[in-house]
Order: C-alpha cells, then sequence, then structure tokens
C-alpha cells in the first residue's frame, strides 16, 4: 500500500525534483531530475497511485533502488519574462508500463536515511475513451500557482504586496519542483475528485490540460466531462474543444469555481512536450497580441477576447477570499434525491474561497440557467456582499451542465478544505449531490432527461437580507 498525504499540503523536503512531462501514457519513459540541498543523498522513488483503497488514499504501484541526488545549480530568473527554468541532469529515469493503471499519481522523493519526502504529481493518461467520465486535471492550474525559485504567475520578490505582484514572472517553468503554492491546487482540488470517484467505485478516464491542447478531439464523443477544483487557466484550444463536444451533446460537471478565468499560451519544445505557461493578463504586455489577438493572454471576459466562461459554465467568477453557508434555492429532485434537502435548506460553509455566481441577463448567461444552491458573502475589505451560486442548465443539443460555484466543493467531499473541517452534515449533502449528478451524467445529453427550469435573478444586496452571510476565508488560499 501507499501513504500519500491526504490531509495536509507535504511542502517539499531536502531533495527535490521534476519530470520531463506532466503527463504519461504506457510505454512512455520519463526522465528524473533531482536536487538535494544538503549534498550528495540516496533516496527511493515510489510511484502512488491516488484512490481511496480502503481509506489509505493511494497504493504503491512502482520504486525504484537507490538514486543519488546531488545538489544542482538554482537558476537566476532569465530575461524580461523573469523565467526559472531549472537545467538539472537527468538522475534517473521511470518506464510506465502496463502494470501502471492510468490514473493520478504522486511520485514520491523518500530519503533513504529518513526526513521528509517530496512529491511530484504526474497524471497517467487514458489511451481512448472506457468510461462515461474523463477526469480533466488542471496542471496548467498548479504551474500558475507553483513559486518554487521564489517566482509565480502570481507573485515575486518584494517587501509588500504590490512590489510582490509587480515581480511576478509572466512565463512559468514546466522544469521545476511543484512547491507548497502549486501543491495546494493539486492536493485540494484535484485529489479529492479522485478519491471520491475511487471511494464510489466509479470507473473513469483521465487527461490534463497540456494534453487537452495538444489534442483537443480528446473530448469528441465524450459522455461527460469532470472538470476538477480549480481549472483557471484555459489554452483557446481548451475551450474551443469544450464548447464544441457540450455543443455536440457532452454533459460538463464543473466541480470547483473560477474556471476559463486566464488564457494562457502553452510553449511546446521540439518534441512537443509542454516546457512553460505564459500568462501576461495585460494585452500591452503580451508582445503576440497584436499578431495573434485570439491568443492573447487576458482575461477571457475581457477585450480582445470577450468570451465570457459563462456562457459554457452557467456562472461566472465572483469573490475571493470567502467562506460561507449555502442555501437550496431550487431542489429538483433528480439532484437532490437521498438528501432530505429542500427549499431553504442549509448547508453551513460550503461554499469558499473561490466562488462563482449567476451573472445579471444579458447576452452570456444562458436563459435557461437553474440555481440549486445560492449564498451572499461579505469579502475582507468589500462593504457590498457578493453572490455565490450552484447552478445547472440544459443546452440546446441536449447536454447538462452543473457549476458548483466553489473552489471547496471537492475538498469538502473528504473534509480536506484548507478552511478547516466540514460539517458531516455539509459533506454528506454534498457527496450525494456529486452521486446523483455523476448517476444523470451517464448518458449523453443527460439535459434532455433533466431539463433546466430558468431561475430569475437575484441581486446579491437583496439576497443578503434573506440569507445567511458569509465572511473573509480564514484558511490558506486558493
Amino acid at each position: 500500500m501507499g501513504d500519500a498525504p491526504t490531509q495536509q499540503v507535504p511542502g517539499l523536503g531536502d531533495v527535490v525534483g521534476y519530470l520531463d512531462s506532466p503527463t504519461a501514457v504506457c510505454g512512455q519513459r520519463l526522465s528524473v531530475h533531482l536536487s538535494s540541498t544538503v549534498g550528495p543523498t540516496r533516496v527511493r522513488l515510489r510511484a502512488l497511485r491516488i484512490g481511496d483503497y480502503q481509506g489509505r488514499g493511494s497504493r504503491l504501484v512502482w520504486q525504484s533502488g537507490a538514486v543519488t541526488a546531488r545538489q544542482q545549480h538554482e537558476v537566476e530568473p532569465a530575461g524580461p519574462d523573469r523565467v526559472i527554468t531549472e537545467r538539472w541532469p537527468v538522475a534517473t529515469t521511470i518506464a510506465v508500463d502496463v502494470s501502471w493503471p492510468p490514473g493520478m499519481y504522486l511520485i514520491e522523493i523518500a530519503p533513504l536515511a529518513g526526513g521528509q519526502p517530496s512529491f511530484i504529481p504526474l497524471v497517467v493518461r487514458t489511451s481512448g475513451a472506457h468510461s462515461p467520465y474523463l477526469v480533466v486535471a488542471s496542471d496548467l492550474t498548479w504551474l500558475a500557482y507553483n513559486r518554487y525559485g521564489g517566482r509565480s504567475l502570481y507573485f515575486g520578490p518584494g517587501s509588500n504586496h504590490t512590489q510582490s505582484v509587480a515581480n511576478r514572472s509572466y512565463v512559468a517553468s514546466t522544469d521545476r519542483p511543484v512547491d507548497a503554492s502549486g501543491q495546494r491546487t493539486v492536493f485540494k482540488m484535484t485529489l479529492p475528485l479522485v478519491r471520491f470517484l475511487a471511494r464510489h467505485g466509479i470507473s473513469y478516464d483521465i487527461t490534463t490540460d497540456s494534453s487537452l491542447d495538444a489534442t483537443p478531439a480528446q473530448l469528441v464523443g465524450q459522455t461527460t466531462v469532470l472538470i476538477d477544483g480549480h481549472s483557471e487557466y484555459w489554452t483557446k484550444r481548451m475551450y474551443d474543444a469544450a464548447v464544441q463536444a457540450r455543443d455536440g451533446g457532452t454533459n460538463f460537471a464543473f466541480l470547483g469555481a473560477n474556471e476559463i478565468y486566464w488564457q494562457g499560451r502553452i510553449e511546446r519544445d521540439a518534441r512537443e512536450r509542454p516546457t512553460a505557461l505564459t500568462v501576461y493578463r495585460q494585452a500591452g504586455l503580451d508582445r503576440l497580441a497584436r499578431a495573434d489577438p485570439a491568443t492573447t493572454t487576458v482575461q477571457w471576459r475581457h477585450a480582445p477576447l470577450l468570451r465570457d466562461p459563462a456562457a459554457l459554465v452557467g456562472v461566472g467568477m465572483s469573490v475571493v477570499g470567502v467562506h460561507g453557508a449555502y442555501v437550496v434555492n431550487t431542489a429538483p429532485a433528480w439532484l437532490l434525491a437521498g438528501t432530505n434537502l429542500h427549499k431553504g435548506s442549509v448547508l453551513d460553509l460550503a461554499f469558499g474561497n473561490e466562488v462563482d455566481a449567476q451573472e445579471p441577463p444579458g447576452p452570456h448567461s444562458p436563459a435557461n440557467l437553474q440555481v440549486i444552491l445560492h449564498g451572499t458573502a461579505m469579502a475582507a475589505g468589500r462593504t457590498k456582499p457578493s453572490l455565490v451560486t450552484a447552478a445547472y442548465y440544459n443546452a440546446p443539443s441536449g447536454a447538462g451542465v452543473f457549476a458548483a460555484g466553489t473552489t471547496y466543493w471537492l475538498c469538502e467531499l473528504d473534509s480536506t478544505c484548507p478552511g478547516g473541517p466540514t460539517p458531516r452534515a455539509t459533506s454528506g449533502a454534498l457527496e450525494q449531490i456529486t452521486l446523483n449528478l455523476l448517476r444523470a451524467f451517464a448518458v449523453p445529453r443527460a439535459g434532455r432527461l433533466h431539463p433546466s427550469a430558468a431561475t430569475p435573478y437575484e441581486s446579491p444586496a437583496w439576497l443578503a437580507k434573506r440569507l445567511p452571510v458569509g465572511g473573509a476565508a480564514t484558511g490558506e488560499g486558493q
């Protein structure tokens, strides 16, 4: 059996590493690059497949012999984009063979003499479609938040927040270890989905953002696509493929929030290996914006893109850094069966930290959007409440689309959210709702069997008079 952490983000030990690819398929050989901060250190690598496994959380699939990790040179940020690309030599290789079932893995780097291990996330992709459900692991979001070497796409060095943001990288390299900032999106937003599916014996296929960008046809003919808890960075090829799939009858379950917020560009080498994610956030900084406006790395809802994600997801980004209660607004029997919930039922601490909301009527929000759960919250520094929404709609193709509206949806299924333990009544209800959703989404065009009923838009100020008002999140970010 394995012993991957399930409750805490582990951070990095004295020996760290990265792979030459975030994904693999059967028959692929991966290069492992290691560095030790304490001089030559003998380590063992172990491949842990994430699942339930009688509550253990992972299973040992493979382990290496002793490998020596040596201290490597740490690069300085390069060029105007402040790129941190480590160029460590190959310490060993891993052959992914038939003994590795497709799924989500952690490659553990464990010093033989003891001490804290480090972990490298890896997705072993499914070849072809074998299940009604395709999980898309958000490796671009892991990459964006990774601050190894002192910079992420959010922050760099600085004596205050403003300086730190100004010194961020514009390009995030894949050739470096994933630190605690990047790991948080893995451990809190992706692994809980995989554990949930395993806990209920639900088979699934799996891919990643970067793999989907390389081969958008992976979505063709899929029954249901499951998006994990924090899928913030999408490329144009991903977005186009998702819209085409929905319009072809593929169901989507967005089991998080702040999806499809920024457009990113994936840089690739001569072997088509993803090497970096580029996000400038401002069109004026993006050197390719004039030549190819459609790939400008800004928010999807902003010019020159003007593609509000609510047109696909159903809801749009609302606010960051809140925690509060969802209240049942409508109670479709197919979705709430077995929960004992009814209109007005309160699910304490059901939403956090980044949340989405129904948008006012307009050209982007689906006209038939049905609000299942809603709430309000007052974020730190705000003077007006923000709206939070979990919603569902059926597309003209018959596809069903569900949006959880909170990045905490998945981690609350096993009470591992940064904000603290989830009340049992809340986690139990969310678990049953998710099970009901997947049962309904086991067939394509689920919206034909379960059409949505339009819910009129209500402003957060009005709802705050009738619903509990959540407050600022007190746990870790993301």
